[in-house]
């Protein structure tokens, strides 16, 4: 403990410089100005301001959809004044108010060393549990504006409205030549689609962007007290979950009684899923399947019975073929709906179901990918 309460002291206590550039990520455009007359020299006590535009987006063919969105900002460093320049460079004081996070930002004057230390400030911030300095959940004209801040340098996330950091934070990983990535993303939603977001790094009071789209703090023009910036998400579709209920009335005591269900989905005239499910009874009672995997928001999905055995029969009230459009509620939220409910009895013949082995093939039909089943035959006594 004590040397971690050292260690914290000598990082709190670094001045931080960042005389060359202070730069925005990829994915984060500030809007340019209109300059006019002599620059003046920067003020830190004038009190800045951020706006977001949230724009509404669509994937191809599909619908065009706002996210719920909402903003946070940490407060990663001061702005302090470079003497004798018209600029100023960072400080992590340990009277500030800031959240102070250990960043090397001397020497970073590319658009991906910035989105490094975005990431690596993700991750403090993310695993400290630190609480953000400002939040702006309510938008006016597509817009969200963090008024009053102090000067200096923020960490910027864009996430879900009303959903907690658990389901908002997405720590990704991949493995190539050897090498494990991670790199940290949140998300909001819209009914169709999922928004991805990248934490940026925002300085304020900031300059004009230059040709490159780089925001450099020492350079030229007017300060920019009043930013404004466009969220640049990436967009990705929504998946849905099914349900699939199945009731077996009455019995046949002998072999297990196997049921087998098509699923098949289709969106805006093209196959995005098809699959099999399986289900052995035992005895009389219920079971259901849950489905969570690659099936579209909105699409529209045939659940067919392929296979009851020899000697069930769909019981009265129930269908072999039942169709549904998803929606993107939860299984575990009220409401959820997105259900399909089989019931079978005993057809009453006296036969006895044999065991079966079920063989499902994907396979190319020549109009596209598809789930091929077939099996050996049943034998009867």
């Amino acid at each position: 403990m004590k040397r971690e309460k050292k260690s914290r002291k000598r990082t709190v206590r670094r001045l931080m410089c960042l005389m060359a550039a202070s730069m925005l990520a990829a994915g984060f455009a500030m809007a340019a100005p209109v300059l006019s007359g002599t620059a003046h020299a920067v003020e830190l006590d004038t009190a800045c301001s951020l706006t977001v535009t949230v724009e509404s987006k669509q994937m191809e063919g599909g619908p065009q959809e706002m996210p719920e969105v909402a903003l946070d900002l940490y407060k990663i460093a001061d702005a302090v004044t470079a003497e004798g320049q018209d600029s100023y460079s960072y400080s992590t004081d340990p009277e500030s108010q800031g959240i102070y996070v250990e960043l090397e930002l001397n020497g970073v004057e590319t658009k991906e060393g910035w989105q490094q230390l975005a990431q690596q400030a993700a991750d403090i911030t993310f695993s400290a549990g630190n609480l953000p300095c400002a939040t702006v959940e309510t938008a006016e004209s597509d817009r969200l504006t963090a008024a009053d801040l102090d000067a200096g340098l923020y960490l910027m996330i864009a996430r879900g409205r009303n959903l907690t950091a658990e389901e908002y934070i997405v720590r990704n990983t991949a493995a190539e030549e050897g090498e494990t990535d991670s790199w940290i993303t949140t998300v909001a939603y819209s009914d169709s689609y999922v928004f991805t977001y990248e934490p940026q790094l925002v300085s304020l009071p900031a300059k004009e962007a230059d040709e490159e789209g780089n925001i450099v703090i020492s350079g030229s023009g007017e300060w920019i007290y009043n930013a404004t910036a466009v969220l640049k998400p990436e967009l990705s579709g929504r998946y849905a979950a099914l349900r699939i209920d199945k009731e077996l009335l009455s019995y046949r005591t002998g072999n297990p009684a196997t049921f087998v269900f098509l699923v098949e989905a289709t969106l805006q005239g093209e196959t995005v899923y098809s699959n099999v499910v399986s289900m052995d009874f035992n005895e009389a009672g219920s079971q259901s399947e849950l489905i969570t995997d690659k099936i579209p928001v909105g699409a529209e999905v045939t659940v067919t019975e392929v296979y009851s055995g020899v000697t069930y029969r769909i019981a009265e009230g129930s269908q072999t073929v039942q169709n549904i459009i998803l929606n993107n509620i939860g299984p575990d939220e009220e409401g959820f709906s997105n259900i399909v409910s089989f019931r079978n009895e005993y057809d009453g013949t006296g036969r006895n179901g044999s065991s079966i082995t079920n063989h499902f093939e994907y396979t190319d039909d020549g109009a596209g990918l598809v789930w091929n089943w077939t099996q050996l035959p049943a034998r009867t006594e």
